[in-house]
């Protein structure tokens, strides 16, 4: 077995926290980044005159920074094409005059069609990894499915992307590449006004798993409240050792091209000692 990519990262990093993402870019390890809404919270168009917090945290980043573009990793025959950035959800492009100004995109279908154009030309020996920051429609419209509203209950839940769902299909149809995973975060695990947790992984036709990383707060203190919570699906069931925090990773194992695990784990930290602490297993393959 082998490692999906040694780190997928997915925004929010903070409500334009430059700060942040210049850590995450400093992280010596290869990774991917994908930036999230609120990346861009303030910035609805770019600055004329000086350089905003939005130009800032794409400079920080570089290649690294995947939307609408590919980034291969030759040493796992992996490679990772992004997705549409800042998106919020829904059938709204959001924010429009930001994806225009950077990447000349003005409507879905154009969004799409960059996706498309970016996993071409990926190495025939590579697979392929989709990264966004919100999840594509067609995976469920009720309010615990992996991209479902669920801060409202009347009309279509599917707040996932249109673009990436057809970014999805024009790959599959054109066999460019398989596809074993497509990684998003956005949509919290914890459904609003207590209704419970969402799913957070789908097995989808040709071997594509979808999975869904929005674990919120991914780092808890011991000052934090936690919550205990009998079912299988819960976060973190202990409180973190008086001092340190307990962080939570989403860990994905790929054989021979297919996803053959995906576990949730608690990782305590305490000065310098780390320690596993919890384990769930969201996804393990026949």
């Amino acid at each position: 077995m082998q490692p999906l990519l040694h780190h997928g990262l997915i925004g929010d990093f903070g409500d334009e926290n430059v700060e942040v993402v210049q850590s995450v870019a400093n992280l010596e390890f290869p990774k991917a980044v994908i930036l999230g809404n609120h990346d861009s919270w303030f910035t609805k168009q770019f600055s004329g005159s000086e350089k905003d917090n939005v130009q800032l945290q794409l400079e920080c980043l570089g290649e690294e920074h995947v939307a609408y573009q590919r980034l291969d990793f030759p040493m796992i025959k992996v490679s990772v094409v992004g997705g549409r950035p800042f998106s919020c959800g829904g059938k709204a492009l959001f924010p429009k005059k930001l994806l225009a100004a950077r990447y000349g995109i003005k409507d879905m279908d154009g969004s799409a069609r960059r996706i498309h154009k970016a996993a071409h030309g990926t190495p025939e020996d590579h697979f392929l990894i989709l990264l966004a920051h919100n999840g594509p429609t067609g995976l469920g419209s009720a309010v615990n499915d992996i991209c479902g509203k669920d801060w409202e209950f009347k009309g279509n839940g599917d707040h996932g992307d249109p673009d990436l769902a057809q970014a999805i299909s024009m790959i599959k149809e054109n066999n460019q590449v398989s596809i074993p995973l497509v990684v998003f975060g956005h949509m919290h695990k914890e459904l609003a006004y207590g209704k419970g947790f969402r799913k957070m992984v789908v097995a989808g036709t040709d071997n594509t798993i979808y999975l869904n990383g929005a674990i919120v707060p991914r780092v808890k203190t011991s000052l934090d409240e936690v919550k205990g919570n009998s079912d299988d699906q819960s976060s973190l069931n202990s409180p973190p050792e008086a001092g340190g925090t307990t962080r939570v990773f989403t860990l994905v194992v790929i054989s021979e091209g297919r996803v053959v695990k995906i576990i949730e784990s608690w990782v305590s930290v305490v000065k310098d000692r780390t320690t596993l602490e919890e384990e769930h297993i969201l996804f393990e393959g026949s």
